[in-house]
Order: structure tokens, then C-alpha cells, then sequence
């Protein structure tokens, strides 16, 4: 996974560095405007991998979803406390992904990952 951001496309070119062979890259947002890709995708194409965009919030219409995030996370209650619940660190995503998978009836609306240190 690949969140992108900045001016520079290496992060990507870095992610499809250490892909296995027939694996996925996941770039969630978006590099800035001008950024090109710099790999050649002759290695994609052979090594069979797979590179998938995923814009994760938007900027339309004067709204700002991740500013709009934050400022319901910022105001408390109920809806922050439900979204910063479930904590999970990052050394433990199968766990913190197979909880928002369970059928359990008090599974995790989102989960969070934190630093393993």
C-alpha cells in the first residue's frame, strides 16, 4: 500500500520494487498533479502485478472530507468515540481486519492502526 502524496513518484516506484510477482499495489489519494510515473511498465506487465488507484476522500463543492473528519473526531461524542475505539498495532492488522470481518454483533465500525512501538 502506497498512501501517496508528494511530488516525487518514489514511494510507488519503491512499493512495486518489493511486490511478489502477481501481487497488488494499492495507492490510496493521489500524487500531486504533475507527478509521472518513472517505472517501466514492461516490469509491471511481466512480473504480472497489479496497480490499483484508491482516492480515499475529496475537495468539491467547499467541502473537505477529511477536514470534515476531523472536525467531528475534534467535537467528541458519540461518532468520534465509535471511530477511535478499535485500536489495533500495525503488527497486528489479520487480527485488526478479521475483527471488522466477524459477524460478532459489537465488530468494529473502523479500526485504527497504531505504532508498534
Amino acid at each position: 500500500m502506497d498512501a501517496a502524496s508528494g511530488l516525487s513518484d518514489a514511494p510507488i516506484r519503491q512499493a512495486l520494487k518489493v511486490v511478489r510477482d502477481g501481487g497488488t499495489v494499492l495507492v490510496q489519494n493521489a500524487y500531486a498533479p504533475r507527478v509521472t510515473l518513472s517505472a517501466p511498465l514492461r516490469d509491471i506487465f511481466r512480473r504480472s502485478i497489479t496497480l490499483r488507484g484508491s482516492f480515499s476522500y475529496c475537495r468539491a463543492d467547499g467541502h473537505d472530507d477529511f477536514r470534515d473528519a476531523i472536525d467531528v473526531i475534534a467535537r467528541g461524542g458519540d461518532w468520534a468515540a465509535l471511530m477511535t475505539r478499535d485500536r489495533f498495532p500495525l503488527s497486528e492488522l489479520p487480527q485488526g481486519l478479521a475483527a471488522l470481518g466477524s459477524q460478532a454483533r459489537h465488530r468494529p465500525f473502523k479500526i485504527l492502526l497504531t505504532c508498534d512501538t
